[in-house]
């Protein structure tokens, strides 16, 4: 039983991947793909989760038409719906992004010190975590249950509540020692304890899908965040010498471990820990990904009616001349939606001739020294340096960042699979019924997929730290 149908959605569209094991390589077809992105309704950012569930049983009835033989479903973290004892959704599901979240923060802060607030769940701070998103959110009763968004999919998709611990991990009120709901902090933030189910670990089946053109097919609890499921389908054989970079819309960089615990070394790098499958601990920062180029990109479809191919934007980059140009890709004045080469320019330190070509490559170098400097900041947390960068994700294609980050980082790049995520989503159904056996089985089979490419240090690692010194403020 190996035929599975793996949805993904990201903060800009949803697929449902049919994954299959065939002559012991992972062999995976798209089925369907549909928009998604957050609306500005009433004054607010939010998710249209109405349509992505709509969007969902279209997908995966297209699946099982096609053979599937069960499903799981993974999205971005930190965003929830609240439904109330009957089912109902509670008001709308708002968008991390929303610029309203960052009035919890305060709040939290005078009530529980983040020293405390990150000693206990170990995550980074954000200015849109849940835990602050809900000290300025009333719904949330002893009587209501919070789903983030995949569990509230799931939810309406088979009608079981259930809370997936690696979505759950993020929300800076889950403890990764117990992998659990901390009640400290819930107490602290004075969030009631009602409103919070219990966590699943990964891998057990939440129950048969309703709608009638599903056929009862079973819904398998996934590692529902993105990134974890990222990190499940990445091809790693050697945890203690890996760093893994799962590159999209946000760049999340980090190591595997079973036994790291918040420090006052990782709380000083504001490094996040995460929890996974297998037992795992994802150490990671958070950088802004490939989020500038797609709003570059919109802007630019905006202006010409099009949406402008990447190909060419990458051939014009790679032709511009070499760190003219740079800024703090987490500027966070870039975080809300609406950016363009305009406001990039606004924080730009050096020069450049605007075209769009200088404006990707400039994307591109301001990326990789970030990237560069998590590596070297993560290799410290470490018992020793990492030697080996998985990059994974749909920027894993492009040949010109890949050499540039083994360049920078001074480490090899191993890049691919472009489709982690809907493997790492598909490696957790595999494994319930035991067409793979273990996680090491399953990587070892991606690891053997054609696609994988290795990129070996070849340029000056000095440019980098020398563009780095130039464009920090």
């Amino acid at each position: 039983m190996s035929r599975v149908a793996a949805v993904d959605i990201g903060a800009g569209s949803g697929r449902v991947v049919l994954c299959d094991l065939v002559d012991g390589l992972p062999s995976l077809t798209e089925v369907s793909r549909f928009p998604n992105g957050p609306i500005h309704v009433d004054g607010r950012w939010t998710w249209d989760v109405t349509t992505l569930h709509r969007s969902v049983v279209d997908g995966l009835a297209v699946a099982v038409a096609l053979g599937a033989q069960s499903c799981g479903i993974d999205t971005w973290a930190i965003d929830y719906g609240i439904v109330d004892q009957v089912g109902r959704l509670v008001g709308p599901v708002i968008a991390y992004r929303d610029e309203g979240h960052a009035l919890g923060v305060d709040w939290a802060r005078s009530v529980l010190p983040w020293e405390r607030h990150y000693d206990v769940t170990g995550i980074q701070h954000l200015p849109f975590n849940t835990a602050y998103q809900l000290a300025v959110d009333d719904r949330l009763r002893d009587d209501t249950s919070l789903l983030l968004v995949p569990d509230l999919l799931t939810f309406w998709l088979t009608g079981v509540r259930a809370c997936d611990v690696t979505n759950a991990s993020t929300t800076a009120l889950v403890d990764p020692r117990t992998r659990a709901w901390s009640q400290e902090i819930l107490s602290a933030l004075a969030l009631p304890a009602g409103g919070f189910l219990s966590l699943d670990e990964p891998g057990l089946v939440r129950g048969p899908c309703l709608d009638d053109r599903l056929r009862g097919l079973p819904l398998v609890g996934v590692a529902t965040h993105d990134t974890a499921s990222a990190f499940a389908g990445t091809p790693v054989d050697d945890r203690d010498r890996a760093l893994i970079l799962s590159l999209g819309t946000w760049a999340l960089i980090g190591f595997e471990s079973q036994t790291a615990v918040p420090s006052t070394e990782s709380m000083a790098l504001n490094v996040t820990h995460e929890l996974g499958i297998d037992g795992t601990i994802r150490v990671l920062r958070n950088v802004s990904g490939m989020w500038l180029i797609d709003e570059c990109r919109r802007a630019w479809a905006a202006a010409d009616g099009v949406d402008p191919a990447v190909p060419p934007l990458l051939s014009a980059a790679a032709e511009c001349a070499p760190f003219a140009a740079g800024f703090d890709i987490d500027d966070p004045s870039l975080v809300a939606p609406g950016q363009s080469p305009e406001t990039i320019g606004h924080v730009l330190v050096g020069e450049w001739d605007g075209s769009r070509g200088a404006v990707i490559r400039t994307i591109l170098e301001s990326l990789v020294v970030r990237l560069a400097q998590r590596a070297l900041e993560l290799d410290g947390l470490s018992t020793e340096a990492r030697s080996v960068v998985h990059v994974v994700g749909g920027a894993s294609r492009i040949e010109i960042l890949m050499q540039w980050l083994a360049d920078a980082t001074g480490k090899r790049v191993v890049a691919g699979p472009v489709e982690a995520t809907a493997l790492g989503n598909a490696v957790v159904q595999w494994m319930s019924t035991s067409a793979v056996a273990s996680l090491g089985e399953a990587r070892s089979l991606i690891a053997a997929m054609p696609e994988i490419r290795e990129y070996h240090p070849a340029g000056s690692r000095q440019q980098w730290l020398d563009f780095a010194h130039r464009i920090a403020r």
